[in-house]
């Protein structure tokens, strides 16, 4: 199945009419847009999910953010929510814009959003190839758990910042 994306240009204005194929994406293309999600429990304790032994980049690794490429027709709200729910299982009533930015070497606009769940902790469910395992981290245990666990190095830099672990 073919996965389209709106173009945008570099001032994160929608092209109207103009897609992108994720198969034949390149960085010569116009931009597209991408959305990450930090989910927290009422507790305050982070979900991290663990990455499948399968993925091509940071295998075995842990991330602390569920995302993706927002689709076509879709807005950023709306995919957020949908990458949630596909990588976690979870669901989230508010969600709270933390930062964008785009990044011109990948042709992307980035959202980053923080959202919360009262959900049971062991109601987490895994994407196949995707994950394959997740962990609630409580804040207090957030800075040794960074320090001696193999996270993507871009949820360090901002948990860190985040919790003010710096």
């Amino acid at each position: 199945m073919t996965e389209l994306w709106d173009a945008y240009d570099e001032n994160r204005q929608r092209i109207p009419g103009k897609s992108i194929v994720r198969e034949t994406f390149s960085t010569a293309d116009d931009f597209h847009l991408v959305v990450e999600v930090l989910l927290l429990h009422e507790d305050n304790a982070v979900l991290f999910m663990h990455r499948s032994s399968e993925k091509e980049i940071f295998p075995g690794y842990y991330e602390a953010t569920a995302g993706g490429s927002v689709l076509q027709g879709e807005d950023s709200e709306t995919a957020v929510r949908r990458e949630l729910k596909e990588e976690t299982g979870l669901e989230t009533g508010r969600l709270q814009l933390l930062f964008q930015y785009s990044d011109p070497q990948y042709h992307s606009h980035f959202d980053h959003y923080l959202a919360r769940t009262d959900a049971d902790k062991n109601s987490v469910s895994y994407q196949k190839g995707e994950t394959d395992g997740h962990v609630w981290v409580a804040p207090e245990d957030l800075a040794d758990f960074l320090e001696k666990e193999n996270v993507l190095p871009a949820n360090v830099t901002e948990l860190k910042i985040l919790f003010g672990l710096e």
